[in-house]
């Protein structure tokens, strides 16, 4: 009788990568490190759960924070020549939803996204440690190159499915100026977001946590300019009274929002390998008959 070796467990590709998971509620935050993060051994809900509840209680015992929009700083000549340019550009592309470019502490910013790849933030540092390399970053004043993408293409009768490999999920199946449809890659402008007193970061979380890496351990202050977009977050509709007993708030519209310098804070954020992910763009379409009425 022979006898069989053992097959060797597959390890998944992680990246390294920082979590706020005090910020997120009990189940979501046991789905995330069971499902989305990579332990060896595994954990089992009950450790899941108790990594959780470490983080949750010290983001719980936070000080009420205000977290009101940080002031803005005046832009220098060099930022107001490069605002006005990349102005020019979005509105050579179209319709812009960006009203201002403004200066401010990025890490004052309030975060709806609650984890960073710190290995891809990494990759931004050379480019955005330096004023003039933020803004080619950050708000770039021309179309990025579209990459070689691969893919499939299948047919059943009417039915049609083509899934076409991407590098990151920032892409879109989207028409041209002419109205031609193909696999675009989305403006990349890190955008802020503002909604009463407060100012969110919507866009740019990995280029942003480069640039505020890139100022520590020195003091500096991490000041930036970024887009400001017209469109703004909306309190998501509660029942009257819904918050009133509740011994704590930390939503983004809450008492203790998370922010962009928690991510800084080892008390706050949790190191975690993230399994790692490829992206693809699946388009489906089907010819359906429709009834022509008036």
């Amino acid at each position: 009788m022979h006898n069989v070796a053992p097959v060797a467990p597959v390890v998944p590709r992680t990246i390294r990568s920082r979590v706020l998971v005090g910020w997120f509620n009990r189940d979501d935050a046991v789905r995330y490190l069971q499902n989305e993060c990579y332990f060896n051994p595994a954990l089992s809900e009950q450790e899941a759960e108790q990594r959780w509840r470490a983080y949750r209680d010290r983001t719980e015992a936070l000080p009420e924070r205000d977290a009101l929009a940080p002031p803005r700083i005046p832009l220098n000549h060099d930022e107001q020549n490069h605002a006005q340019k990349f102005m020019a550009f979005l509105r050579s592309l179209g319709p812009v939803d960006i009203q201002d470019v403004i200066k401010v502490d990025l890490s004052q910013l309030v975060a709806h996204q609650h984890y960073v790849l710190v290995e891809k933030s990494e990759g931004y540092l050379a480019q955005v440690a330096s004023p003039h390399g933020w803004m080619q970053e950050a708000l770039p004043c021309q179309q990025m190159a579209h990459p070689m993408m691969g893919g499939s293409f299948s047919q059943n009768g009417l039915s049609i499915a083509v899934d076409i490999n991407v590098p990151h999920a920032e892409f879109a199946f989207l028409p041209d100026q002419n109205g031609l449809f193909a696999p675009r890659q989305l403006q990349r402008h890190t955008t802020v977001m503002a909604n009463g007193n407060r100012l969110w970061l919507w866009a740019g979380y990995h280029r942003v946590f480069a640039r505020i890496l890139s100022t520590r351990p020195a003091a500096a202050v991490p000041n930036a300019v970024v887009a400001l977009t017209r469109n703004t977050l909306v309190p998501p509709n509660q029942p009257a009274g819904a918050a009133v007993g509740l011994p704590v708030d930390i939503g983004p519209f809450g008492r203790r929002p998370a922010l962009l310098g928690d991510f800084f804070n080892p008390d706050l954020f949790m190191e975690v390998n993230l399994r790692r992910k490829r992206f693809q763009l699946q388009v489906r379409a089907n010819c359906v008959p429709i009834d022509d009425s008036v």
